[in-house]
C-alpha cells in the first residue's frame, strides 16, 4: 500500500508530493492535475506489475513530460507490500518521437535489515508483492449491460463499468461463497432485494448494437410478486454498489483501485451508501487501496481531513497538492461543520494557503 508518491515532470504534475491513506480523495477545480494524479499513480502501477504499457491513450514523443522537455519523468513510492516497508524509485525518459519508453526503477528495503541480495529480486519480488490495478469511470447504463462470453478474459471490465455482468458470473464460478458474501452484502443495502441473478441471454461483446450468447444480470426483489427486474431497469445507485462489491469481493482484487467521480448520476443519499460500504469492505482488508476524484462536497463529507488532497494549477502551470489536515480553517472549524461544508463556504485557494500563512494573515 503507497503511503507517500511524488511525482516529477507528469504533465503539469512538475514536483508534487501526495501522502495517501488506504481510502482516498482528491478534490479541486477542473484541470486542476486530479485525473493526471490517477493517470500517474495507474502507470507507476502497471510498471511495477509489467501490466502492460504505462501510458494509455494518444500520446508520442514528450507530450506527456512537462512542457515537453527532455527532462525524465520520475515516480517515488514508499509503502508497504507483502509485510516489508521499502521505496521504489522509477524514472522515465521519453524519446523524441515515438512511444517507445524503458523505465528504469531502483527497489531499495527502508528497513535496511531486511536487504535484497541482487537487482532481479527486488524487481521480481515488488511485482508479486504489489498485483494490478483498476481504473474506472462508472457509466450506470453500461454497468446494466448483458456482457457476451469470452472466454479468454476472466474477471475483466471495461473502465465504464461494462462487462459487470460477466465480472460477477466469474466471481461465482471461481467462488460460489465469496459470491454468496458479496450478494448479502448487497441485500444488506437494499433489504427489498430477494436476489441476484444471472441470466444467459444476447449479450453485447463491446458497447455495439451487434449480440451473441452471452450473461445478464437480474435482481429479484421480495413485494414484486417475485418478478425479476433487469437490470437496465434497476436504479443507478444499485448497480454502483454492485460494482464496488464486485471489484472488492473478487478472487482477484486490485492492489489499487482508481475511481474518477463516483457522484456522477447518483442521488448524494445514496452515494453516501455506497461510499459507507466502500469504507467498510477496505477496513475488513489491506489488499485494496482506494483513491477517488470528486467535486461533490457530499462525498468529501465522509472523509477525514487527512484523507483529502486539494490540487490547484498555479498561474506557472504547475499543479500543487495540499492535505486538507495541514489547513488551520478545517482544522477551526472540523469540530462545528463537515468538511464539504468548510470546502464550499472557505472556496480552494483559502485551504490550500499554508497554516503558518493562515496564521500569520490572521494576527
Amino acid at each position: 500500500m503507497i503511503k507517500t508518491f511524488h511525482i516529477q515532470n507528469y504533465k503539469a504534475l512538475r514536483d508534487v508530493t501526495l501522502e495517501l491513506t488506504p481510502l482516498h480523495v482528491l478534490i479541486g477545480p477542473n484541470d486542476s492535475g486530479k485525473t493526471s494524479v490517477l493517470e500517474a499513480l495507474r502507470a507507476y502501477c502497471r510498471i511495477t506489475s509489467r501490466q502492460g504499457e504505462p501510458f494509455e491513450g494518444r500520446w508520442t514523443g514528450r507530450q506527456l513530460v512537462w512542457r515537453q522537455t527532455d527532462a525524465k519523468v520520475v515516480f517515488d513510492a514508499a509503502g508497504r507490500w507483502g509485510g516489508r516497508m521499502i521505496q521504489n524509485l522509477i524514472r522515465i525518459p521519453f524519446p523524441a518521437s515515438g512511444r517507445n519508453v524503458q523505465p528504469a526503477q531502483e527497489v531499495t528495503p527502508i528497513d535496511p535489515s531486511t536487504p535484497f541480495r541482487s537487482y532481479d529480486a527486488s524487481v521480481g519480488w515488488l511485482q508479486q508483492a504489489t498485483g494490478p490495478t483498476q481504473f474506472y469511470r462508472w457509466i450506470p447504463s453500461l454497468l446494466a449491460l448483458p456482457v457476451a462470453f469470452d472466454f479468454a478474459t476472466q474477471f475483466g471490465m471495461e473502465p465504464s463499468g461494462f462487462g459487470l455482468a460477466m465480472y460477477l458470473n466469474d466471481i461465482l464460478a471461481n467462488d460460489h461463497e465469496k459470491f454468496g458474501e458479496l450478494e448479502r452484502r448487497f441485500l444488506g443495502v437494499f433489504p427489498a432485494v430477494r436476489r441476484i441473478r444471472l441470466n444467459r441471454e444476447g449479450g453485447f461483446l463491446t458497447v455495439s448494437p451487434n449480440s451473441t450468447s452471452g450473461k445478464g444480470l437480474g435482481i429479484y426483489f421480495e413485494q414484486e410478486s417475485g418478478d425479476l427486474l433487469p437490470a437496465a431497469q434497476a436504479s443507478d445507485g444499485m448497480m454502483l454498489v454492485l460494482a464496488y462489491l464486485a471489484i472488492l469481493f473478487s478472487p482477484k482484487p486490485p492492489s489499487l483501485l482508481l475511481i474518477e467521480e463516483p457522484e456522477n448520476g447518483v442521488h448524494p443519499r445514496r452515494l453516501q451508501e455506497v461510499l459507507r460500504i466502500l469504507r467498510e469492505l477496505v477496513s475488513e482488508q489491506d489488499r485494496t487501496q482506494v483513491v477517488l476524484t470528486t467535486h461533490s462536497p457530499y462525498v468529501v463529507d465522509l472523509f477525514k481531513p487527512e484523507e483529502v488532497t486539494l490540487c490547484l494549477k498555479g498561474t506557472d502551470g504547475a499543479v500543487t497538492a495540499h492535505r486538507l489536515s495541514d489547513s488551520k480553517s478545517v482544522r477551526e472549524q472540523m469540530d462545528i461543520f463537515q468538511l464539504g461544508e468548510i470546502w464550499t463556504a472557505e472556496g480552494d485557494e483559502a485551504l490550500a494557503a499554508p497554516a503558518k500563512a493562515q496564521e500569520a494573515a490572521s494576527t
